[in-house]
């Protein structure tokens, strides 16, 4: 079983426009409103896969009706915590000529009382085999033990951890317990304070991850082990489209890849290879959290995979 956690969910808007202008009105096209932020993100991934998976978010009573509604028709299942905090917004707006603009509010820091039932749950739900994949960004003033403690308590129940975010929690969370890094290129940098992929990856396993995933964009995705393996995946062409959700379609074909197997029988390079045709795939996409089977199906054959020293 896959457990998503979104700890700063988001009403995601998706607004479409030939050409965005900074200064100008525009006329937009709404694309899709959705229940939103990073790891719901991944839920929507793995329902259009059909991989079972539980998205565990908070979220307040003015927009629980929409957020249950949205994941039942998208076929997420849904484990909601009630939330006193107002709901923040993420407003994409998707032009013809490729260019994304990604407008995100931050969000508000949730009471302690909801991140401790979200850590029992995660408690209580998880267990050996099963993966728990956190997601996303953080309210400001978050503290950093609140992320620990419910990572710690999935890894106690057995589950496999993966972290795609960024900030002082990741470090901490490190420190603490073994867990998967899977941040973009840019993410990796300003963790690290290195700029080329591989040795950025490198760091991470050094500080504490067992193995780093760090995606380049359209030049694919690099894998450091802690066992040393490096292993690069990479599209043969560079899809054209939205990159929004792309990163959160490789994370859930990750959590795949580890669901129900131990570290040592991992098939990296078909993890790989999936990874990388399922982030495609997300590119064709105007909204994040949806891919095609269709499209999956043809871009498995077009990844080149590398295994160096």
């Amino acid at each position: 079983m896959i457990f998503t956690l979104t700890p700063n969910p988001a009403l995601d808007i998706t607004y479409a426009v030939p050409r965005l202008h900074v200064g100008e009105s525009h006329r937009v096209s709404v694309t899709g409103t959705h229940a939103g932020g990073k790891g719901l993100n991944v839920a929507g991934v793995l329902a259009c896969m059909s991989v079972d998976h539980v998205a565990i978010a908070p979220v307040g009573e003015r927009q629980r009706a929409f957020f249950t509604e949205d994941a039942a028709q998208r076929g997420i299942r849904l484990r909601l915590v009630e939330s006193p905090v107002a709901m923040r917004r993420s407003v994409a707006i998707f032009s013809t000529d490729g260019q994304d603009t990604v407008l995100n509010e931050q969000g508000d820091v949730q009471p302690v009382e909801v991140w401790r039932e979200m850590t029992e749950i995660v408690r209580t739900s998880c267990r050996p085999g099963d993966v728990l994949a956190v997601s996303g960004s953080l309210p400001p003033s978050t503290p950093d033990d609140l992320l620990v403690d419910l990572c710690r308590a999935g890894v106690d129940a057995g589950a496999e951890l993966v972290v795609d975010g960024r900030g002082r929690w990741v470090t901490e969370v490190l420190r603490t317990v073994p867990a998967l890094v899977k941040p973009n290129a840019s993410e990796a940098t300003t963790m690290t304070g290195i700029e080329d992929p591989t040795e950025a990856a490198r760091r991470l396993v050094a500080d504490g991850a067992w193995a780093a995933v760090i995606s380049r964009g359209a030049d694919g995705l690099v894998l450091v082990t802690a066992e040393g393996r490096v292993i690069e995946a990479r599209p043969r062409t560079p899809g054209v489209g939205s990159a929004t959700g792309a990163g959160d379609a490789l994370t859930a074909a990750i959590a795949c890849g580890l669901d129900g197997t131990v570290r040592d029988e991992i098939d990296w390079p078909e993890v790989l290879r999936v990874g990388v045709a399922w982030s495609a795939a997300a590119v064709r996409q105007t909204t994040a959290g949806v891919i095609d089977r269709l499209d999956v199906d043809a871009l498995l054959d077009e990844v080149e995979i590398t295994e160096r020293d």
